[in-house]
């Protein structure tokens, strides 16, 4: 039997994707946030490993590119900012977007890079995401003790006696969000913790703020509330 290999052009593309949102519409008019979240995964999860690979590698690339290009024009009280950025980007996990050659770049650029934590200031507070500068001498002990298992709370103390510096939420000049589900408008839906629904009113208004998601994460609108704020920018693939 004759194969036949079939080339998709990015107009063929296009029109896959609209033709996807317009039966997520039709068949899931109504989902909570719940229900989105759980299908979304489960289409992330339903990605071929070289295609996550392969966007991902995209996705990281546009990602510097988008940042690089935010800190070129950005000043801060009118003069342009000489220090290096600090830029809070997260250990992927499970199937999302791997992140690893974007922090390799943030590296080879000198900029500061800063990952999140689960934190308690002392036992029987809350916890809490706060976000920690590791060096690059720092990557390898930072998976061991808290980026290889992102759901584990640790003392403050503890993380600053292990050397990782705590960097407070209006000194991060970039932040890079996760998420599980999008939108045209920016809209964002998370893993349902409001980790980051709690940083980003925290930023300074010159942050640079940008999600990042493979296409098929796009849906045809994410369940908003009063609380929830769109992304300015979403990198995809």
């Amino acid at each position: 039997m004759e194969t036949v290999t079939f080339a998709l052009t990015p107009h063929t593309c296009a029109i896959i994707v609209q033709r996807r949102r317009y039966v997520d519409a039709i068949l899931h008019p109504m989902d909570t946030k719940a229900q989105l979240r759980s299908r979304v995964l489960a289409r992330r999860d339903a990605l071929p490993e070289e295609d996550r690979a392969r966007k991902s590698a995209t996705i990281c690339a546009r990602l510097e590119q988008h940042l690089c290009d935010a800190f070129a024009t950005r000043t801060r009280g009118g003069a342009s900012e000489a220090a290096a950025p600090a830029v809070a980007v997260f250990a992927s996990m499970r199937s999302e977007v791997d992140t690893q050659a974007f922090v390799d770049a943030a590296y080879r650029r000198g900029w500061e890079v800063c990952f999140p934590c689960m934190v308690r200031e002392a036992d029987g507070q809350p916890a809490r995401m706060r976000f920690y500068r590791v060096t690059r001498a720092q990557l390898d002990a930072a998976r061991a003790r808290f980026l290889d298992t992102p759901l584990r709370c640790l003392a403050c103390a503890a993380l600053e006696a292990d050397g990782f510096a705590a960097v407070a939420a209006e000194d991060l000049d970039a932040v890079v969000v996760p998420l599980v589900a999008f939108d045209d408008d920016g809209n964002r839906l998370g893993y349902g913790g409001g980790n980051y629904d709690r940083l980003l009113p925290a930023l300074r208004d010159d942050a640079v703020i940008a999600g990042i998601a493979f296409e098929e994460q796009r849906v045809e609108a994410v369940p908003v509330e009063p609380h929830d704020r769109p992304l300015p920018h979403i990198v995809t693939a």
